[in-house]
């Protein structure tokens, strides 16, 4: 009678590892074939991640969920109407020119290195190494073309808009439209990992607002201090670039030393000094004050999941990875290493009984 069971057990174990993997094929197929069309949905659903928690907060001092939600919307509304009203477009023609002045300033990188190698190898070797070196830079007229191309994006973004309007006034029609695939003694727990994934998302979403706003802050301090031109406009996109880990941050002080060198060497020096204390600051304090309520990803997760979602899918999987790992990860913790395999594996679980055993 032992036999049997085993035997249905291993398949079972058999079933459900090909389910998993036939899932991941799908979903993976299903990314590369409509990935414009997955990114603006998942954008959706950050947007609508961000206006859950910002309701969140005013339902806990007592306000109904409806009126929080309108609350939210009004409030949304009055940012993008102040920012029209206050120069919007304005702001958009000067993010154009220091677009260009930070090209510009790629293009003279190479003529930069083939003066060095002149002066301390010979000229002919200096063109040659100076050529080497500009084959491996990036080019000049493609490196913000993706950042402008997302500036012009305003149909996506009120697209992703609305998705997150419609999710948000009524998550349970689709949580449960969800939930509802899955077998009746699946779907409890399936309902409880939605809302532990939702929760996560949240939370990863305000420790990245808490780093965003502080590096925008400790960056226009700093950048007026020394005099830098277009403090604001490099503080705000250094802001804004820290919803990026790892990769965010150095993209954005780039382009503070390079805004530097348009106006002197000296300049371009003080940017990166500049820099260097954002980072220390965002390192030191930023981050762990956010993780002290928020879950961090393992760095080298994070990193290899920018960069491949960067390669495949450009500037969006490159913004996007890093909140998708997110969600993915907390589904498999919670649906395929606590309830298929049993639970994570604990190094002290494992060790001791053999400690014991040997001594």
């Amino acid at each position: 009678m032992q036999v049997p069971q085993r035997d249905a057990e291993f398949a079972r174990r058999i079933l459900i590892a090909a389910g998993i993997i036939i899932a991941l094929v799908a979903g993976v197929a299903l990314l590369w074939v409509a990935s414009d069309a997955v990114f603006l949905i998942f954008a959706g659903l950050l947007m609508a991640a961000v206006f859950a928690g910002l309701a969140g907060l005013l339902q806990r001092v007592g306000v109904p969920r409806l009126g929080a939600l309108i609350a939210v919307f009004l409030l949304l509304i009055a940012l993008i109407g102040g920012a029209f009203a206050w120069g919007g477009i304005t702001l958009v023609q000067q993010f154009s020119e220091l677009t260009d002045l930070v090209e510009e300033q790629l293009g003279r990188l190479p003529s930069l290195f083939q003066e060095i190698e002149s002066v301390t190898g010979g000229e002919a070797e200096g063109q040659q190494d100076g050529e080497g070196v500009a084959r491996l830079l990036p080019d000049p007229g493609s490196v913000l073309s993706s950042a402008v191309s997302l500036a012009g994006g305003l149909g996506n973004f009120f697209i992703a808009l609305f998705i997150a309007i419609f999710v948000v006034s009524q998550p349970g029609i689709y949580r449960r439209g969800v939930v509802s695939l899955f077998p009746k003694p699946k779907r409890q727990r399936i309902d409880e990992t939605l809302f532990k994934t939702a929760e996560t998302l949240i939370l990863w979403l305000a420790g990245q607002a808490i780093s965003m706003a502080t590096i925008f802050v400790v960056t226009l301090v700093a950048l007026w201090i020394i005099g830098m031109p277009n403090a604001f406009l490099l503080a705000l996109q250094a802001g804004l670039l820290a919803f990026i880990p790892t990769i965010g941050p150095f993209i954005g002080g780039a382009v503070i030393v390079l805004a530097g060198f348009a106006d002197s060497t000296e300049m371009a020096l003080y940017g990166l000094g500049a820099y260097v204390l954002i980072q220390a600051v965002e390192s030191n304090i930023t981050q762990p004050v956010a993780q002290r309520w928020t879950t961090a990803l393992p760095p080298a997760l994070t990193l290899g999941a920018q960069l491949v979602m960067g390669v495949l899918f450009g500037m969006a999987g490159l913004i996007l990875a890093v909140p998708m790992v997110a969600v993915l990860k907390t589904l498999v913790d919670e649906l395929y290493i606590k309830d298929t395999l049993g639970g994570p594996y604990k190094e002290d679980d494992e060790a001791m009984p053999t400690l014991t055993r040997t001594s």
